[in-house]
């Protein structure tokens, strides 16, 4: 009964438990305060422009909070030619790596998934200033602020 009813009005299941059904409120979906969800049980990234109740493999997704890079998780940032080589000096072994490097811009996001056993190194096209976010499957999310 509770998926007839969570089809009829197009609220979540989750919602209508929790007795949830207020929207958000309209921010425009700036993408300069990104939301990024991850599971720890299948990988799935997830962004998101304003706040969300995210669930995925049976399980809600908590909002990964963003740490400012420190000496254990140094974003490098190259430019070369009309690329950013993005590199981070990090374990990559199967229980410890970088899952995915994001870099955030005003008007788009791209996200390079990374796996155990590669380098944390990727290269994407040079676009206009923005910031870089790396995820760490033991450490969660870290964020280099692109001046």
């Amino acid at each position: 009964m509770l998926r007839e009813l969570s089809n009829v009005l197009g609220v979540n299941i989750e919602n209508i438990l929790l007795g949830e059904l207020d929207p958000n409120d309209t921010d425009g979906g700036n993408m300069r305060r990104i939301n990024f969800y991850v599971c720890h049980n299948c990988g799935n990234i997830i962004n998101s422009s304003s706040e969300a109740q995210i669930s995925c493999c049976g399980r809600k997704l908590e909002l990964q909070i963003p740490t400012l890079e420190n000496v254990d998780h140094e974003i490098t940032v190259n430019e070369i030619e009309n690329e950013y080589y993005i590199t981070i000096q990090h374990e990559m072994s199967k229980t410890h790596y970088i899952s995915f490097i994001a870099h955030v811009t005003l008007d788009r996001v791209i996200i390079v998934k990374l796996y155990p056993e590669q380098d944390a190194e990727v290269r994407i096209p040079k676009m206009v200033r923005g910031d870089f976010y790396a995820y760490c499957s033991q450490h969660g999310l870290w964020m280099k602020v692109n001046k």
